[in-house]
């Protein structure tokens, strides 16, 4: 088997050519623009590959806001032509979507979202996402749409951080954090990600599919549990978003768990603060 990561040097993308590890083919944004439909048409002709790993996206959420032309010629339309140009060679493909597609519904919500949930955005970026879904269904029957939420990885990131490497710092550095507690969400690894991912890839399965670490908890959480597992002491001051003066607005509750990996004989995730767990050992931080 042969696959084609597009954004192999992000942080979801080197995690899934470590674990599709020869089979994999990179594509950095500097190799393969997704906006650009003719390049994108041209390299995968040429690879001619067997499924299409599609982690390119502008998720720098509150830039969305100012800039929703090149939201959508990313994670819409630039998921098309992946789709489209996967299709045409015979190869399936894999469009990896976020849990910012939810938010519109009841702000009293207090159980996961499910594969069956309809979408609801209320950003920009989440808006571009659910388009980006919608378009590669359409255009690729061999699909695999994977909506996760919150990634770290042990890789750089394009922002230079990771949440919990962040929070480190700011103990290590300030003494104190200041963390949201009014925005739940599934943090996830993107070691367990890129693994799950490449068992669905092996399964032939088609269709979405929500993969996250199991269980769920608010930023302020998160956060807490990093501390615990690296055992540093920090003054945590909790804080509501409306404080924070972010651009775009963010889902108050966008936990998810899956109901669909049973169907195709497949395991979930491992608990987030397992994953978490694993995360700041293998970055030699406990």
């Amino acid at each position: 088997m042969k696959v084609a990561v597009i954004g192999s040097t992000g942080q979801l993308g080197q995690d899934l050519m470590r674990a599709f590890g020869e089979e994999a083919v990179g594509f950095s944004h500097q190799d393969l623009d997704v906006t650009d439909g003719v390049g994108v048409a041209s390299r995968i002709y040429s690879l001619e590959p067997d499924w299409v790993l599609n982690t390119a996206a502008f998720h720098r959420v509150d830039d969305c806001e100012i800039n929703p032309a090149l939201a959508f010629a990313s994670n819409a339309l630039g998921a098309l032509n992946v789709a489209r140009a996967a299709a045409a060679v015979g190869a399936g493909v894999v469009f990896f979507s976020t849990d910012y597609v939810f938010g519109g519904q009841d702000r009293e919500r207090s159980h996961p979202y499910k594969e069956s949930d309809a979408p609801q955005p209320i950003n920009i970026y989440g808006i571009s996402k659910a388009a980006g879904e919608q378009l590669v269904m359409q255009a690729n029957e061999r699909h695999i749409v994977v909506r996760s939420a919150g990634l770290y990885g042990t890789a750089t990131s394009r922002k230079g951080w990771t949440f919990p490497e962040l929070m480190i710092n700011k103990a290590r550095t300030d003494g104190f954090v200041r963390v949201v507690t009014d925005q739940a969400l599934s943090p996830t690894f993107t070691a367990d990600l890129a693994r799950k991912t490449k068992e669905l890839v092996e399964k032939e399965a088609t269709g979405l599919f929500h993969l996250t670490n199991a269980g769920e908890c608010s930023w302020f959480e998160f956060a807490k549990g990093v501390f615990d597992l690296a055992g540093v002491e920090v003054k945590m001051e909790p804080i509501q978003t409306d404080q924070t003066q972010r651009r775009a607005r963010r889902p108050s509750y966008s936990a998810m768990t899956t109901a669909r990996l049973e169907e195709v004989g497949l395991s979930p995730l491992r608990p987030w603060k397992e994953a978490l767990g694993a995360y700041l050992s293998a970055k030699g931080i406990v």
